[in-house]
């Protein structure tokens, strides 16, 4: 005799099927940089998940900033999973297990330097984004940058600068999901 218990929950509100909706590229291409296949889709649906129940419990005030939760939600899950293989990577090495025993582990796909580079701008601050953008993107001068900023133009350069020596200390490390 087999008992067979479901648990529902309730089903997605209209708002909550756009947000997803309007946000699934992003959290797709965020998992497809660093997992391959179905792990990328799993990793994918588990971001939307832990957003949905976000809002749900009222964690997001302001639904404007539901994509910047998302991609919080997105670096900590990889970050878990990350920390999670490296476990099991010492486990497995301290005991004398060769081979992963469970299917679907957190895959390694060689880091691409844009991809670093992106998750070493995304840790920068607003401003120093801005200027970065400015200087290199829109190749505006100083004196321009300044102007939109609010700032003197030799705070501008100390953005900048302050900006690219970061970029080059987080370029010449590891990050957290990457291969070690």
């Amino acid at each position: 005799m087999s008992v067979t218990v479901e648990v529902s929950a309730p089903a997605p509100t209209p708002d909550e099927r756009e947000l997803c909706r309007r946000l699934a590229p992003a959290v797709r291409a965020f998992a497809q940089r660093r997992l391959r296949g179905a792990a990328a889709e799993d990793f994918a649906q588990d971001v939307l998940l832990t957003l949905v129940g976000a809002l749900r419990a009222g964690r997001i005030e302001d639904v404007s900033k539901a994509g910047a939760f998302a991609l919080g939600i997105c670096r900590h899950l990889a970050a878990d999973r990350a920390r999670s293989r490296d476990r099991r990577r010492e486990l497995m090495e301290r005991y004398g297990v060769t081979e992963l025993p469970v299917e679907g582990a957190w895959e390694e796909p060689a880091v691409l330097p844009r991809d670093h580079l992106e998750d070493c701008v995304s840790q920068l601050g607003a401003k120093a984004r801005a200027v970065l953008r400015a200087t290199f993107y829109d190749d505006d001068g100083d004196a321009e940058i300044a102007a939109g900023l609010g700032v003197t133009a030799q705070n501008v350069r100390v953005i900048r600068h302050r900006a690219l020596a970061t970029l080059r200390e987080c370029m010449d490390r590891p990050i957290s999901w990457s291969v070690r």
